[in-house]
């Protein structure tokens, strides 16, 4: 994948991250800025899959209130951002569960076992996924419980 189309890629993840609310075009006069970055994950990795060519991937996700999600691996290192609600990560690899409110992120390395649930009862988890992988291989795999 070209440098630029990876950088439109993570531009959209930044937008989507931040919120349309803080982006204003219509009010905008030309040259005015109204947009604010905020980091909300900043890591780094030597995991992504050495190929000539890379696939990116954003996802939607919504968790309903109290579903747990599947066990399932990466091949590739995985971005989850919460917009709303509050979702739980699961390991089975014996490291605590990670909770996440709204506006905190995580980066799913590869080969770890894990699952995302939500704890609340009442209200949905929505969250915006994010994958640069080998082309034609899956977001996850599944792993039998």
């Amino acid at each position: 994948m070209k440098l630029k189309q990876v950088l439109l890629v993570v531009l959209l993840v930044i937008m989507l991250g931040v919120g349309y609310s803080s982006i204003s075009f219509a009010q905008a006069t030309p040259n005015q800025v109204t947009s604010q970055l905020t980091s909300v994950l900043k890591i780094k990795t030597s995991e992504l899959p050495k190929v000539s060519e890379l696939e990116g991937e954003i996802l939607t996700l919504t968790i309903a209130p109290g579903d747990i999600g599947i066990w399932h691996t990466h091949g590739s290192p995985a971005f989850a951002y919460v917009i709303s609600g509050e979702c739980i990560v699961d390991s089975r690899s014996g490291e605590p569960s990670i909770t996440l409110p709204a506006g905190k992120a995580i980066m799913e390395p590869i080969n770890v076992v894990g699952r995302a649930r939500n704890p609340s009862l009442t209200e949905p988890a929505k969250l915006v996924l994010f994958q640069l992988r080998k082309p034609g291989t899956a977001f996850l795999d599944v792993v039998s419980q």
